[in-house]
């Protein structure tokens, strides 16, 4: 299951009397579970698109400063993502660690893989036009891709399994052992910010070495994103979200990305947004509005991986037509990025040959 379709199922079983809680057997059947789509964590991924696209939009200097207000997506898919493949790997017991590989390499590793050749295609295409060489091959595009933002998949594949190998090894034979597991991801995360990045990462054009800062900065959120998931799904009941808390993820997530905003990027702040958008998304919200966000946030993944193939075109046209960065060209290259990306997303999704590239 990738970041889409493990976010799209909740479990509703009958709640406990008024206790903040819903009971759910090791081994749902059909008739015990309703499988529904949980809308809350598509417009948290909503916003979570609009801010990957925002980040990578922006080159005026005070909006690139303010894009460190939207660095919760990486953190917020981590969580996501390893908290329904924890309710996954606990309602399939007899599902085996190399089939269960599989079918996260299959929905991680292949679109991964096209959208590398789909950017390498698109490199080669500009450098041809300008007269230039092509793009040189190496063994580690493999797994950091060919564009920038590509970095993730993998890295996700990689904390999928070792949650996943963890779960099943030890956690499932005794649950209990769930609070040594959590104190160690815990304690794990803590300590990896202490650990310093190397120097050339931080100061490199090189794709590989960006993607290698990117996993760095990614470790202590996924840490913490195994913690949460096994705390909440592991225990005899599953926690539900109240509101109350949900507005309390919220608050943290903005004061979290504002320290980033005032400070720089900064990893326990920026881990910390991750479980206050998984609040936010956990939390029942009804209405309206919450309907009109989620029926777009469900395209979020894809626009994650296409996103780039829009933004640089338009940055590209830009720089020949020597337009300076700034504010206005910012939102209007943001703007006309979100908007094509999620058309091109969309239009991806009505193909049942081409869909499987939106993740």
């Amino acid at each position: 299951m990738n970041i889409v379709s493990v976010s799209r199922t909740i479990i509703r079983l009958p709640s406990i009397g008024r206790s903040a809680a819903i009971r759910i057997a090791a081994r749902p059947t059909l008739a015990s579970a309703t499988v529904v789509r949980n809308e809350s964590v598509d417009v948290v991924r909503f916003f979570a698109a609009a801010g990957i696209v925002f980040v990578h939009a922006t080159e005026s200097a005070p909006l690139v400063r303010w894009g460190n207000f939207f660095r919760f997506a990486v953190p917020f898919y981590l969580f996501a993502s390893l908290y329904f493949q924890s309710l996954s790997l606990r309602r399939n017991p007899e599902r085996t660690l190399p089939r269960y590989a599989a079918l996260r390499f299959r929905r991680l590793y292949l679109p991964f893989f096209a959208w590398s050749v789909i950017y390498l295609l698109a490199h080669d295409l500009k450098r041809v036009l300008s007269h230039d060489s092509l793009v040189s091959l190496r063994p580690s595009m493999l797994w950091t891709g060919t564009e920038y933002h590509l970095w993730f998949l993998p890295f996700l594949l990689l904390a999928s399994l070792v949650m996943a190998v963890v779960q099943r090894t030890f956690l499932q034979q005794d649950r209990s052992l769930r609070w040594v597991a959590i104190a160690v991801a815990i304690g794990s995360g803590l300590a990896f910010t202490q650990v310093p990045m190397p120097a050339s990462w931080g100061s490199t054009t090189d794709s590989s070495l960006i993607s290698y800062m990117q996993w760095w900065r990614a470790i202590s959120a996924a840490c913490w994103a195994m913690a949460f998931a096994w705390f909440m799904t592991l225990g005899p009941v599953i926690f539900a979200v109240t509101p109350v808390m949900g507005v309390a993820g919220i608050a943290l997530v903005l004061a979290c990305s504002l320290k980033q905003v005032l400070n720089d990027i900064q990893l326990i702040p920026r881990g910390l947004t991750g479980l206050g958008c998984m609040l936010a998304a956990l939390t029942p919200w009804r209405g309206p509005v919450v309907s009109w966000l989620a029926r777009y946030g469900r395209y979020g993944y894809g626009i994650y991986l296409c996103h780039v193939l829009i933004l640089e075109p338009m940055h590209v046209l830009s720089a020949r037509l020597h337009l300076p960065p700034s504010i206005p060209r910012d939102f209007v290259i943001f703007g006309f990025g979100f908007a094509g990306s999620l058309a091109l997303v969309q239009m991806l999704g009505r193909s049942s040959r081409l869909k499987w590239l939106n993740g």
